[in-house]
């Protein structure tokens, strides 16, 4: 019956059905076929899959960075960047990443960031005399660090579903997305060196302090949200709260961008992509509780123990898993699928939770950049008007750099363990 249900789904995505839709149809099959059980469990798993407090975080997110977008914050973000970088030969590529890295501690979206940053970079670094599939390629490369620094969205699913500390997975995260903005840089640094690309000119230390002052309200939201996340200040849904208030104050009163005549348009638009996300993972949470009905995480887990009797084995397995699960699916679905079938095989061979959390993250956002689906490159190649094969060949050296911070977090797991056992005990 289990292999019936996943032909189904499997079929089901080949015809283009939505991926939610044919998880929720898929899990009706063997309830139908069978008819142990009644239907009338189907709504309540599915609901039960959104009812976690955890999940509370996610619209206020979506809220803020469509409220930072809006209110001008990713402009000013930009300039202030690049007036440090401006007297640097590539300037405008080492402003893309150090920007990137910035809106990571903040929004928590990958596809926030390409979306935001994308439409004032890319034909900012056309137009400067950049190459457009390096554009587009170092735009969406640098974006995959916003689901890895705290705050971030995935993270917060992985923890709703394994009862792991968020604050711990958002800790976790700290240090390998830094690894990976500092590889970014050293990229571009080899990249500028051959292309010779252009400098924009030194500006004076007065129009750096005046972009600076304009851009100080900006500068200062990360560091509340990560300073409240390293001394407990905020649980993760009141950082998102906060976050959401932080944004629209400054939008509307400081920067004067956003009008509560926007707000309306924001708030119906954060509630469709908030109902999205909010089906896709009812809709996987009724898929994982039919297989576990079956018994299908219990009978894998003793599979993969089997075959990989120690944790370098089993890593190896799901690096491969996720990184193929990345390109396909979006983080969502292929978290709250795969993570709890995972779950039994990562507690036997005593695994620590929020080091299998990141890795598991860091694959799935490398998935970001990759083809067939590779979200960020689509959306950044469309913006670029560049071919998602010619970007992606641009992508590929970012691509490397990330398999390579990959490896070093999954068998070096003091990278990823660090900071939350000094923050929060081990």
């Amino acid at each position: 019956m289990v292999y019936f249900m996943v032909f189904g789904f499997l079929l089901l995505c080949i015809f283009g059905v939505p991926i939610a839709f044919g998880l929720g149809i898929s899990s009706a099959l063997p309830l139908i076929i069978e008819q142990k059980i009644s239907l009338i469990i189907m709504p309540q798993r599915f609901f039960a899959g959104i009812d976690s407090f955890p999940m509370l975080a996610l619209p206020f997110f979506l809220l803020s960075a469509a409220l930072m977008s809006g209110g001008g914050l990713v402009k000013r973000i930009i300039s202030m960047f690049n007036s440090f970088f401006g007297h640097i030969k590539g300037s405008l590529a080492y402003t893309n990443v150090a920007t990137s890295m910035f809106f990571a501690g903040i929004s928590g979206s990958g596809i926030a960031d390409t979306s935001s940053e994308g439409p004032i970079i890319i034909p900012a670094m056309v137009e400067s005399g950049y190459d457009a599939d390096f554009s587009v390629a170092i735009t969406a490369s640098s974006s995959v660090m916003g689901p890895i620094i705290p705050p971030s969205i995935p993270l917060i699913i992985y923890g709703a579903v394994t009862s792991v500390s968020i604050i711990k997975l958002f800790l976790g995260g700290l240090i390998p997305g830094v690894l990976l903005g500092i590889s970014q840089f050293i990229l571009c640094y080899f990249h500028i060196k051959k292309r010779n690309y252009p400098t924009i000119g030194k500006i004076s230390n007065k129009e750096r302090l005046q972009i600076f002052k304009d851009g100080i309200w900006a500068l200062i939201m990360p560091a509340i949200l990560v300073g409240g996340i390293i001394f407990g200040i905020f649980t993760v849904t009141e950082l998102a709260c906060v976050s959401v208030v932080y944004s629209l104050i400054i939008g509307i009163y400081f920067y004067k961008s956003l009008k509560w005549s926007d707000i309306p348009k924001l708030l119906a638009d954060v509630a469709v992509d908030t109902a999205v996300v909010m089906f896709a993972i009812g809709a996987t949470t009724l898929f994982s509780w039919v297989l576990t009905m079956y018994r299908v995480p219990q009978i894998v887990s003793a599979s993969i123990t089997s075959f990989a009797t120690n944790k370098f084995i089993f890593y190896v397995l799901v690096n491969v898993l996720f990184l193929i699960a990345g390109m396909f699916l979006d983080s969502t679905p292929a978290t709250l699928m795969l993570v709890p079938i995972l779950l039994p095989a990562v507690k036997a061979l005593n695994i620590d939770l929020v080091q299998f959390g990141v890795v598991v993250v860091f694959n799935l956002m490398l998935g970001l950049i990759t083809p067939p689906v590779g979200i960020c490159l689509m959306i950044a190649s469309q913006i670029g008007k560049v071919s998602i094969g010619k970007a992606f060949k641009a992508a590929m050296p970012f691509l490397l750099a990330g398999i390579a911070i990959l490896l070093l977090i999954t068998y070096v797991p003091g990278v990823v363990t660090f900071l939350p056992n000094l923050v929060m005990g081990n």
